[in-house]
């Protein structure tokens, strides 16, 4: 029983992760209209710097939990790799392409870095579902007849 809460609280941070990557995608490419946008609407922006540093406080600890939990358990290495590689891209994106000032490039590599981890994310959590479902399955008796 408690593998299956453990399974059901890592698909759950999956699914956040991959919801907190598509809110980064839709922040980075819809930016340009929103702030044409909001002052007319009374709405102020968070300042584009602020929130992709922001959003790290939350990226990090989900995905490291999410992903350290399932590849535990899946041994995907692929999972792992996804994972870093996506966090250090947000990473530097937030922190070393734009203090370069490069606002193309900067949105080029947020986008690559939420797409690879939400990529790792959907990984994880298809074979995290998998191994329950292997592990559920294999642990009932079969049927008689």
């Amino acid at each position: 029983m408690r593998r299956a809460s453990s399974s059901n609280f890592t698909g759950k941070l999956d699914k956040t992760a991959v919801a907190l990557s598509g809110l980064c995608l839709v922040h980075c490419l819809a930016l340009p209209l929103l702030i044409a946008v909001f002052p007319v609407l009374g709405f102020t922006v968070v300042e584009h710097e602020t929130f992709h540093q922001l959003i790290l406080i939350v990226v990090i600890p989900t995905t490291a939990i999410a992903l350290g939990v399932g590849c535990r358990r899946h041994r995907s290495r692929l999972v792992a790799v996804l994972g870093i590689l996506g966090v250090l891209a947000l990473v530097v994106a937030a922190f070393v392409v734009h203090a370069m000032g490069t606002e193309a490039l900067e949105r080029t590599v947020t986008v690559a870095g939420g797409l690879v981890l939400a990529a790792a994310h959907v990984r994880n959590f298809v074979l995290t579902r998998a191994l329950h479902d292997h592990r559920h399955h294999a642990a009932q008796p079969a049927p008689p007849g």
